[in-house]
């Protein structure tokens, strides 16, 4: 990525907040399960840990990548790009 050519701006566009969302899975479940829950409890996803999480910027699927553990903390890796066409 080229960096632009006014500092000030460079320094704007770097503090414009973006949220960046890893769907790790999905789980539909009654109220009255979530409410009765514990802070052990586990909840099961309908998605196994190897197959490619999706990578949303600002609700806009971006990207898909593949969960890692590196130093004890839970990261992601980017496999795939998303075409921007194919996501909308």
């Amino acid at each position: 990525m080229t960096k632009p050519a006014n500092p000030a701006l460079q320094k704007s566009l770097m503090d414009v907040p973006v949220r960046v969302d890893v769907v790790l899975g999905e789980v539909r479940m009654p109220m009255e399960e979530l409410v009765a829950m514990s802070a052990e409890d586990v909840v099961a996803l309908e998605r196994r840990t190897d197959e490619p999480v999706e990578i949303y910027v600002s609700d806009r699927l971006m990207a898909r990548g593949r969960l890692v553990v590196a130093d004890g903390q839970l990261g992601v890796t980017l496999s795939e790009i998303v075409d921007s066409r194919e996501a909308a």
